[in-house]
């Protein structure tokens, strides 16, 4: 759940949706092992191959990236205070909202994420965390100038975690693009 005190909203780290998001990763890695040593070579031909190449390492990530949350990861990642907002999970500090220049919805596959554009002076200003380093990769065919967020580790709802976010921006930047309507 989140907590609001004093214009502050904290959101809490899920512990059962990051073992559900540790659970679906552990069983694609030896999915996508089992696809590279011809598994299904049968019916689908060097396919089902690629597929386990390119499975295999992405699962492998987000498994290690889960359990490394599950153990190591803040209690609270998500703040949003009248100064900025700040996710923990990747970013060393928070960002100011006066940084935000749009906000918008990002989904593939039944999962949505929160893309928050950031002006392009301020995405070099912001320094990412270690983890956010290593996995912006991921991150970067998507949301090049700015930063997905996503509820699937939060204690908070998917169109909550909208409201809130266009809610703060709506508020302390309201020259800003809410695109979550």
């Amino acid at each position: 759940m989140s907590r609001t005190t004093q214009g502050c909203t904290v959101i809490q780290k899920s512990a059962s949706k990051l073992l559900r998001n540790v659970a679906i990763a552990a069983t694609g890695v030896p999915l996508g092992m089992w696809l590279i040593q011809g598994g299904a070579v049968d019916t689908r031909g060097q396919v089902s191959v690629f597929f386990g190449w390119i499975g295999t390492p992405i699962f492998g990530l987000c498994l290690l990236l889960g359990l490394h949350r599950l153990i190591f990861g803040h209690i609270q990642p998500v703040e949003l205070s009248p100064q900025g907002f700040w996710d923990k999970r990747f970013f060393k500090q928070e960002v100011p909202w006066n940084a935000v220049s749009r906000i918008s919805i990002w989904s593939l596959g039944g999962a949505s994420s929160l893309r928050i554009q950031l002006t392009s002076e301020s995405m070099r200003q912001i320094k990412p965390s270690p983890i956010g380093r290593a996995t912006s990769w991921l991150n970067n065919p998507f949301c090049r100038d700015g930063v997905s967020v996503s509820s699937a580790d939060l204690r908070i709802s998917f169109s909550e975690l909208c409201a809130l976010f266009g809610e703060y921006l709506s508020d302390y930047n309201p020259g800003a693009i809410n695109d979550t309507r």
